[in-house]
């Protein structure tokens, strides 16, 4: 198992066209918190912007090309964006091999030069797959490499990362029976106690949840490897 850590710049200056769009429209992407592809073939992804959510509202419009639908909240001071749209043929190899490889991504991505759409992404993941993603993205991109490992971080070490708000958010779910079975406790009813929306309770959670799970499975996996 290796883990490796890597930036990586589109040739184009994009992943997606739409991106050129917001940049000249004063829409500043900071970090995909999450992203995949749908069973339908859209993407979904879950971005955190600058700006507050007025002021991102404005800048992307219902009418937005190749947009499906959209959700803004506000998340500890920072302005999240959900996303679903169709992808073109560059962005949907751009995200494929998250999909076709056997590597845990580790959330959340970060971007070092917005202008660019220079992104540094940490995968874990057999050494051959690591390598096979990597491979598959010089094509597409400049590709630096700037660490490779075979040490992986612990639940605990994760745990850690996470900001308070988040550790706030879980611990709350937590003692209210979220995660029982049966479950004791919907979204709203946590967001009545932490005096939010029912909706960033759940996106706080989805990426916690992506945060913790991907420890877990990367350091079992390679325990056994």
């Amino acid at each position: 198992m290796k883990r490796a850590t890597y930036v990586v710049t589109p040739h184009r200056g994009y992943f997606d066209p739409t991106e050129r769009w917001c940049r000249e429209n004063d829409l500043r992407f900071e970090a995909i918190h999450q992203i995949g592809l749908l069973e339908d073939g859209t993407v979904k992804a879950l971005l955190e912007v600058a700006g507050t959510p007025p002021q991102v509202r404005s800048n992307v419009p219902d009418d937005l090309s190749r947009l499906v639908d959209r959700e803004l909240s506000a998340d500890d001071g920072r302005t999240m964006l959900q996303l679903r749209y169709e992808p073109t043929d560059l962005n949907r190899r751009f995200i494929e091999p998250f999909h076709t490889t056997g590597v845990i991504v580790q959330y959340p991505i970060v971007y070092v030069d917005p202008d660019r759409s220079s992104l540094r992404t940490t995968v874990t993941g057999p050494d051959d797959d690591v390598q096979r993603l990597i491979e598959s993205y010089r094509e597409l991109a400049d590709l630096t490499v700037e660490a490779v490992s075979n040490s992986l971080p612990s639940v605990d070490q994760r745990y850690d990362d996470l900001t308070e708000r988040q550790q706030e958010v879980l611990e709350m779910a937590y003692e209210h029976g979220y995660y029982d079975d049966p479950r004791g406790a919907t979204y709203e009813e946590i967001a009545a106690e932490l005096d939010c929306s029912a909706s960033s309770v759940g996106q706080i959670l989805r990426r916690t949840e992506s945060t913790l799970v991907s420890a877990t499975v990367a350091n079992r996996s390679y325990d056994s490897s």
